[in-house]
């Protein structure tokens, strides 16, 4: 397989790289004038007397090492083809934060909504950070543990941030190294193997208003017990709650309010006699306020009856969410290394991390998908708000013979409700008044006027319990290879298993609603349940058939990731020819993979009971796939300056994928001051198991509907798309490193041609194409904005009846306007991603006399283009610049994100400052005008540019405290020193997902050494 792959990549070379020099090559591939002087400026300094050679042979007291980009071992201090950054455990420390993925956010070459540190209804999250190199999707970048990959790459789930050592970030193609996923980069966390002492570490913050708070203590130890060289690190972290209505300025600048509220009903439509017609009308429940008396979003409940306007109730939702949920996670490590022998070392890894989350929610939320199946609400079931009338308004009276309190029925019905219609005594006072059989139009289970279930906080928060808990344990023994002289090589073995447990917060019971519905009200009214607004509290629910709709059941996954990795690397024999820089370098190896998922849904979910679900029973679905890699590497020092380097790697699948990716590397050392670094290469990413697999299931999503007035969550369906290609991509790279004496700086140009990049297809996006599909087929030429824009009823009834139509999209017989269900909104390939991006980063030290020592580090990372194209009917779109509201092929793209570090020491006292700054972005998101009509909402306007973004960070620090003969050191810093708030944003929540809405925050830190 080696020499198969050998000639592979020999094949590879001889068809791609047929330039005479790589300068060519590089030149051929940059299209705009300004690449070309960048090159050739670098060609022309390169012809000055050239140096030290990168490839010395001569101090073979210099240690060897193996550094993220290549398997193959080289000295230290050694550039490779791939340009590294390197943050170390100083450079984390003084980001003033624990929180990994507020490291990850300020990346300035990280972008989308995977890496986002704030909560919002759209998708992102506070608590599932993943690292997203150039807005690529976080699944095209690949994050390692000490060089062995993740069953979950959420920074949050890693080691305590105490033990990492250093973070190793490659952003250019790496498949021919690390296999799938590895197409932005590679992100490789070095946890410490070898410490001497204790280091102790207390973390508190509390952001300047009070609302939120974050504590964490952490200890590192370290030292030999016999032979065998020992680390041991543990942190204990939580916070607390930061919720939406304690930053009301930001978040009520958007909508807050959704359609499907549990107000909205199709009364019966009666004639002068009282006789139904058969028709129906919309309704809301009489005891839903109006629009315009809206108070505002401060302290939790807020507007329990809802907010009438134009005839739809909606749910205001600004006191139930979160900008940051609380959190509290456990993290161990533990390293054990021994050396054998001079040629055998074995050591043995682990950690664990259980994270446990509560997310807050609505009260309930909405499940139009299933709202059919429940029974018409009779009039009599307690706390029916609509009064029986005639077409003249009057109030109508039935017939009770029995005097049971409850209207006699007749054997017809008119109203098609499925019960018999009331006999109507008449209009005047002479029996039992009458109240309406009604259908739910909109629905959600759960109101703020309800008793409050027992899961439900005071304020009638839903909340949501979720924990997960990773483990990883790795043997590794590293040797030396018998019978080849100078080859080393390592074998290991690495179990790593995701445990997920959630309670079904957001399943509700829909058997226990309709035998709710279907109660006796005579002899069993307590069973009884009142879906409407509770005006008297004699017609409240009990808290029994609360908690039976509140169906608590427990949701669970679990993954298990097992690698083998067994690598070879050393020199080449020279067979009597020797290039000038030395021999050559060689790696050879072989890795195998087995991955399993188990997914267990709730047992609402289980027996096809969930309201947000389908009629369908879920099941325990489980998957499993089995991967065998084989790869080789070559660095071939071609002069004492110049070295080339070839990889190729083979991955085969038990699901079918393959994947053969080649990649080529040129550095070359041109002065003692400048280094050229150059590489070219494929790489892919093969479907999850879930993405090929998993069962059609339910939850919501939010949509605007272009042909009538409808905005609200509806129910999304999705499942496996089995049918999913690989993934895969061509990427180039070209860095400039400048070194001098107290200044050195790095220009990497990269670029990404990313085919059948799987993208989730979200309801808003079938929305639109359906609407697109409407004008090409019937010639309409309304924007969908606005009534005046918008088709009448007819032409919409008559495109629902239209094969061209999308049927995933279910409509209401009744109100062809609402919206019940949206199916098939799963993952698909989209066509293409291109992506060429600028990084650029330098450092300058220099002192000031007595003044004492100066640093300043700039990061910054400029999107030339990110060329898109969903699918083949939609043109080639650059997405940088722009918010990409209405796409999931593009994040946020702000076309400059950088960071600049400024840092002061002088004896025992330094001092860090850091300014972050995004540019600024087009917004082409919703703007909801009808926001503007209700009361106290602080609406944001018809926003069209997210502002550039500029915060800073400072902190003081005292070390060489003498302490218990040990030495500690104490830091005071703010975040976001001058209170920089976030724009208030009209969408969904008020918050751009790039934006923090915490403001100022304070922390403290104290350090101990021993």
């Amino acid at each position: 397989m080696i020499i198969k792959l050998t000639g592979m990549l020999i094949e590879y070379i001889g068809q791609k790289f047929q330039w005479s020099i790589v300068i060519q090559y590089f030149g051929e591939n940059m299209n705009n004038n300004y690449k070309h002087k960048l090159l050739y400026i670098a060609v022309s300094l390169s012809l000055l007397p050239l140096s030290t050679p990168a490839y010395s042979q001569e101090d073979a007291a210099i240690e060897e090492v193996v550094v993220t980009g290549t398997f193959i071992r080289r000295s230290e201090g050694f550039s490779g083809a791939s340009a590294i950054t390197q943050i170390n455990a100083e450079d984390l420390r003084d980001e003033g934060t624990l929180n990994m993925g507020e490291v990850i956010q300020n990346l300035s070459f990280v972008n989308g909504a995977d890496s986002s540190i704030t909560n919002t209804v759209l998708g992102e999250s506070s608590t599932n950070t993943q690292i997203d190199l150039r807005g690529l999707g976080s699944r095209s970048t690949l994050t390692l543990l000490d060089g062995k990959r993740l069953v979950n790459q959420n920074v949050n789930l890693l080691i305590p941030t105490i033990a990492i050592q250093r973070m190793d970030i490659v952003a250019d193609g790496a498949a021919a190294l690390y296999g799938s996923e590895a197409v932005a980069g590679v992100v490789n966390f070095i946890p410490y193997k070898s410490f001497d002492g204790l280091k102790i570490d207390t973390f508190a913050e509390q952001d300047s208003r009070g609302d939120y708070e974050e504590h964490s203590l952490q200890a590192l130890w370290g030292g030999d017990v016999g032979d065998i060289d020992i680390v041991l690190a543990g942190q204990f972290s939580q916070n607390s709650r930061l919720a939406w209505d304690e930053r009301p300025d930001v978040v009520q600048g958007g909508l807050l309010v959704s359609g499907s509220a549990p107000g909205n009903w199709y009364l019966p439509v009666r004639d002068e006699s009282g006789t139904y017609t058969g028709e129906t009308i919309n309704a809301v429940d009489p005891s839903c306020a109006p629009a315009s008396e809206r108070k505002e979003v401060t302290g939790g409940m807020n507007s329990p009856f809802g907010l009438n306007y134009r005839g739809t109730c909606y749910h205001d939702y600004g006191g139930d969410r979160s900008s940051r949920e609380p959190t509290a996670s456990y993290k161990y490590f533990g390293n054990a290394t021994w050396e054998a022998s001079d040629n055998l070392s074995l050591s043995l890894q682990g950690y664990s991390t259980r994270l446990a989350v509560r997310s807050f929610v609505s009260p309930s939320e909405p499940g139009a998908a299933r709202i059919g199946e429940l029974p018409a609400v009779r009039g009599e079931i307690p706390g029916n708000p609509f009064l029986a009338k005639n077409s003249a308004g009057e109030q109508l009276y039935g017939v009770d013979v029995n005097g049971d309190g409850v209207p006699d029925r007749s054997a017809d019905d008119l109203n098609n409700d499925g019960w018999g219609d009331y006999i109507v005594s008449g209009s005047v006072p002479n029996g039992v008044p009458l109240h309406e059989d009604v259908f739910a139009r909109q629905h959600r289970p759960i109101n703020r006027t309800h008793l409050r279930p027992s899961s439900h906080t005071s304020d009638m928060d839903n909340v949501v319990h979720s924990t997960d808990t990773i483990s990883r344990w790795s043997a590794q023994a590293d040797f030396k290879v018998p019978y080849l002289d100078g080859w080393e090589g390592v074998a290991s073995y690495t179990n790593s298993s995701l445990r997920t447990s959630r309670n079904a917060g957001t399943d509700f019971d829909i058997e226990a609603m309709k035998q709710g519905l279907l109660c006796d009200v005579v002899n069993d009214r307590d069973a009884c349940y009142n879906p409407f607004f509770v005006t008297d509290q004699a017609n409240q629910n009990t808290l029994v058939v609360m908690d039976g709709i509140v169906s608590k059941g427990r949701s669970s996954s679990e993954q298990t990731l097992d690698v083998v990795d067994v690598i070879f690397n050393g020199e080449l024999p020279s067979v009597g020819f020797q290039f000038p820089g030395g021999p050559i370098g060689a790696a050879v190896g072989y890795q195998f993979r087995s991955n399993h998922y188990t997914a267990t849904p709730s047992h609402l979910r289980l027996a096809g009971d969930s309201w947000r679900g389908g009629t369908e029973q879920d099941a325990i679905t489980s998957g499993s796939a089995d991967v065998n890699a084989y790869f080789v590497e070559f660095a071939v020092p071609v002069l004492s300056n110049l070295a080339v380097e070839l990889a190729v790697r083979h991955e085969d699948f038990s699901t079918g994928q393959a994947s053969t990716d080649p990649k080529f590397g040129v550095s070359w050392t041109a002065t003692d001051w400048l280094t050229i670094h150059a590489t070219k290469g494929e790489a892919f990413i093969t479907p999850t198991l879930e993405q090929l697999q998993d069962p059609i299931s339910c939850g919501s999503t939010n949509v605007t509907d272009r042909f009538g007035a409808f905005q609200s969550f509806v129910s999304s369906c999705r499942g496996g798309n089995p049918s999913l290609e690989n993934e895969t991509s061509d990427s180039q790279q070209v860095s400039l490193d400048f070194s001098f004496d107290n200044f050195d700086m790095s220009l990497t140009w990269n670029k990404t041609d990313f085919q059948n990049r799987i993208i989730n297809i979200n309801g808003q996006d079938l929305m639109d194409i359906d609407f697109a599909n409407f004008k090409n087929s019937t010639g309409f030429t309304g924007t969908g904005i606005g009534a005046a824009n918008q088709p009448t009823e007819q032409q919409l009834r008559d495109w629902v009846g239209s094969p061209l139509s999308n049927k995933d999209i279910i409509r209401d017989s009744r109100d062809i306007f609402t919206i019940l269900r949206i199916n098939n909104t799963s993952t698909t390939n989209a066509e293409t991603v291109n992506v060429e991006a600028y990084d650029i980063q330098g450092n300058y030290r220099f002192t000031i006399s007595n003044w004492g020592d100066f640093r300043i580090n700039l990061q910054a990372t400029m999107l030339d283009h990110f060329n898109y194209q969903g699918n083949p009917a939609q043109p080639v779109t650059d997405g940088v610049g722009l918010y990409n509201n209405n796409t999931a092929a593009a994040p946020e793209l702000p076309k400059w994100k950088a960071n600049l570090r400024l840092g002061w020491s002088l004896g025992n006292h330094s001092v860090s400052s850091t300014v972050h700054y995004i540019d600024s972005m087009t917004y082409d998101g919703p703007l909801y005008s009808h926001w503007a009509q209700f009361g106290n909402n602080r609406w944001a306007g018809n926003v069209k540019e997210i502002r550039a973004w500029t915060d800073m960070d400072a902190s003081y620090t005292y070390h060489g405290i003498s302490l218990f003969d040990g030495e500690a050191s104490f830091t005071l810093g703010s975040r976001n020193i001058f209170d920089r708030q976030a724009q208030r944003s009209p969408e969904v929540g008020g918050i751009f997902g790039l934006q923090d809405p915490m403001g100022r925050s304070i922390y403290a830190r104290f350090i101990y050494d021993f």
